[in-house]
């Protein structure tokens, strides 16, 4: 079987195909998210709209500075702080242990070596102003020189230090007496990750990407002077030899222009010299076939002007992305500031129209008859208590003016709450709604509304969480495995940590903390809080709450609260102390206070029993004498309610008889009565 003998591409036909994929994407991006950018910029900045005629107000609102401040602020506010937002989950590979290390080691390099903070705010404001946010992660090869100077050397001691490895430059002279003096250069290995937020305008990907992981290109353009290309390592004469490109058409171009508008004139100067000259430096990562008999690999491209500089194959490109409002299998997202455009728009008309108002108003237009006036310059001047002499009443009418439209403020407010709709971002959330922050309502209440109202700013929090922070730790992770050598020393909690990345393995996941939204931290170690009090006066526990399970939660609740010394202020392996002897002295003292005690108590026990016994004698005694007295009172109380029952039957007899001759009586006056009725009447006279 015939073989094919592996055929490579030639640096001129590798530039020409990379050049023409680069070509593409810098069209794509000049056209479309440029001109989209330096739009929102130009909004941010408060230079749109633009007033429709010369002499109207010129106010504009600021709804895009606004939105995008107050988001930026709500989300750097969470992982500026230093907490611990992610770690590393272990596995077979790396223990528990070594995960919490590799964590701590990660957010030292990002924390402590890095400006963090000024990297988030960058790629938080570019994610929400241009889409997509990106960060570039590499390692960065340095090396810090000092000069050194030695005399009274022998000979084989100046040669002993000569061949040591971190000295590069020596310089030695012998004396007269046979020793050496001279000056040494040490070269300190002094690498390290870095991160460094790419401006938007450098950043060039496949227009159908729908990640960077699996885009076909890739491009990192920065302007660069002939001398920093020179600084990288590459060759003088190559530099020195490259044509002028576009580079100031980078410079200068219209969104870094609108950018850079409030503190620059945008006048680019000649250089000074040939080694200030700017070019453009193209780092492409492209996916490409170069040797036939390796198939398509991932390459790192560098070239400027019609050279390529340096070339190699690679495992990833180095770039990170936040996007905060990811579109489905599209690389860039939406613009969080272009969605705010139109109610700025909108607000900026009505209050312009308010404003004009009230300048016509204040300053109305007059209707003059022609002749009326002795001097027209009087009704110009405004002067307060200013004369107007006209030859005839009538020579001077007011223009009338129309009313201002009673649905103006109206419609502000509805643009208000369109804009709380369309960014997440309330009024209430900004401190500016005094309905709900007063005395009135409870701060757990203001709290909560605050949390339910902040879904969007959590969400875009997470969103950089998971694509960005997460992905930052592992890359991280994954340079000090491949780059650094030997052990690194770090400082966690305030002690120095030796760690070895050599002997870890890659990471691919974390676990993200779940206290990412308004007052979450707050509220959680107040909850921790609660519990260990609740645990600490329980004594069920025992010794299952004891000084080690304490220690670890009052250290989780010292982190959520912010405070990251909380290692200095206990001693977990203290002992404990020993026993004071006043107080052990004091203590025998008492003791014997209550054996004494004791004993008096038990006399006044035996007497209080003798005591107690004569008194149930006599107690008993007394109950019998009540009882016999008892007895002659019941038999005295029978013999008089018989003499009672005797006396009411008596006296009832008695009234018996009464009734009988009251009734007799009654009986003969009315026989008497009917006889009188029925005689017969005399003669009247």
């Amino acid at each position: 079987m015939a073989t094919t003998k592996a055929r490579l591409l030639s640096d001129e036909d590798i530039l020409a195909k990379v050049s023409a994929k680069s070509q593409t994407n810098v069209s794509w991006a000049d056209s479309r998210l440029s001109k989209e950018r330096e739009r929102v910029v130009r909004y941010i900045n408060g230079e749109l709209p633009k007033r429709s005629n010369e002499g109207s107000s010129s106010y504009i609102s600021s709804d895009c500075y606004d939105a995008v401040q107050m988001m930026v602020s709500q989300t750097l506010e969470v992982y500026s702080g230093g907490e611990q937002i992610a770690k590393f989950d272990p596995d077979a590979d790396m223990d528990v242990e070594n995960c919490r290390i590799a964590t701590e080691c990660a957010r030292y390099v990002i924390f402590r070596e890095n400006p963090h903070h000024s990297i988030f705010q960058n790629v938080i404001y570019d994610g929400l102003t241009c889409r997509a946010g990106v960060a570039k992660v590499y390692w960065d090869e340095r090396y810090k020189e000092t000069e050194e100077e030695f005399e009274g050397l022998d000979e084989m001691s100046a040669m002993g230090i000569a061949s040591q490895e971190d000295v590069s430059d020596f310089d030695a002279t012998e004396q007269p007496d046979g020793t050496f003096k001279g000056t040494l250069t040490r070269k300190k290995d002094v690498s390290k990750v870095t991160i460094d937020p790419v401006a938007p305008e450098e950043f060039l990907i496949d227009a159908m990407a729908r990640s960077i992981a699996s885009a076909d290109i890739v491009e990192h353009r920065t302007p660069k002077t002939r001398a920093e290309l020179i600084a990288m390592g590459y060759k003088r004469e190559l530099v020195m030899a490259l044509p002028a490109d576009d580079a100031k058409m980078l410079q200068f171009s219209p969104e870094v222009l609108a950018r850079r508008m409030k503190t620059s004139d945008g006048q680019g100067g000649d250089p000074v010299q040939n080694e200030m000259e700017y070019l453009v430096l193209y780092e492409s990562y492209i996916r490409m076939q170069i040797d036939s008999s390796k198939g398509v690999r991932l390459y790192k491209i560098c070239r400027a002007g019609d050279k390529i500089l340096d070339k190699q194959e690679v495992d990833k490109a180095p770039f990170l992305a936040f996007i905060p409002l990811p579109i489905p299998h599209v690389f860039y997202g939406f613009n969080f500031a272009a969605q705010v455009i139109h109610t700025q728009n909108a607000n900026t008309v009505l209050f312009r129209g308010v404003l004009d108002h009230t300048a016509i108003t204040s300053n109305p237009r007059f209707f003059v008859v022609n002749g009326g006036l002795l001097n027209p310059r009087e009704l110009l001047d405004n002067r307060l208590g200013g004369v107007v002499n006209v030859r005839r009443p009538d020579s001077v009418v007011p223009m009338q003016q129309n009313q201002l439209n009673s649905y103006v403020f109206q419609t502000m407010q509805v643009l208000d709450s369109k804009s709380e709709k369309s960014t997440g971002i309330s009024a209430l959330s900004q401190g500016l709604n005094k309905d709900a922050i007063s005395t009135q309502n409870s701060r757990g209440l203001v709290d909560n509304m605050i949390k339910v109202g902040s879904g969007r700013q959590k969400i875009i929090a997470r969103n950089f969480a998971y694509d960005f922070f997460v992905p930052l730790m592992i890359e991280v992770v994954r340079l000090l495995i491949a780059n650094q050598k030997g052990d690194k020393v770090i400082e966690i909690a305030g002690a120095p940590i030796t760690v070895t990345p050599e002997v870890w393995t890659e990471r691919t996941s974390c676990s993200v903390s779940l206290h990412l939204g308004y007052g979450e931290k707050d509220m959680a170690a107040n909850e921790l809080a609660n519990g260990y009090q609740m645990m600490a006066k329980d004594p069920g526990l025992g010794t299952a709450f004891g000084l080690k399970q304490r220690t670890a939660m009052l250290a989780d609740i010292a982190k959520l609260k912010g405070f990251t010394n909380f290692a200095s202020y206990i001693d977990v392996n203290a002992q404990p102390a020993g026993p004071d002897p006043l107080a052990v002295r004091e203590l025998d003292i008492k003791e014997r206070q209550v054996a004494v005690s004791e004993q008096s108590n038990q006399f006044k026990a035996s007497d209080a029993s003798r005591l107690y016994a004569a008194e149930q004698v006599k107690s008993s005694q007394r109950d019998a004498e009540i009882r016999v007295n008892a007895l002659d009172q019941d038999r005295t109380n029978d013999r008089q309610d018989m003499e009672t029952a005797a006396r009411v039957a008596q006296g009832e007899e008695q009234l018996d008889i009464e009734r009988e001759k009251i009734a007799a009586t009654e009986r003969t006056a009315a026989r008497n009565a009917e006889a009188k009725a029925k005689q017969p009447k005399g003669p009247t006279a």
